[in-house]
């Protein structure tokens, strides 16, 4: 378990010990000079998580009028109505598809 500690001036502490666990799950090997670096650096990552929290929690809390924006129900336009406008900002075209390059290989 990682037990990450505030001290007096309310700032986050991570020891290195704590880093070696995070090292041990993350799979990766670490020197004590990067164990120290790294707990400097969630230090100050958790320390500005913890600053927006706060931020957050005093913010007003806005409620948006939820509408909806899609249109109504009702008869859909022509088949093919469209096609020629989007097939024309295609970059390439091949039997009125519009052509891509392949990207996935069956085995």
């Amino acid at each position: 378990m990682i037990r990450i500690s505030m001290s007096s001036d309310e700032s986050f502490r991570v020891n290195t010990e704590d880093m070696a666990h995070l090292a041990t799950l993350a799979r990766i090997r670490l020197s004590d000079e990067e164990k120290a670096a790294l707990s400097k650096d969630l230090e100050a990552i958790l320390g500005y998580v913890r600053q927006v929290s706060e931020v957050a929690d005093k913010a007003p809390k806005v409620s948006a009028r939820l509408e909806n924006v899609f249109r109504e129900d009702g008869k859909p336009h022509a088949t093919g109505a469209y096609s020629e406008v989007l097939l024309a900002e295609a970059p390439a075209v091949e039997k009125n598809f519009v052509k891509v390059k392949k990207i996935i290989s069956r085995r």
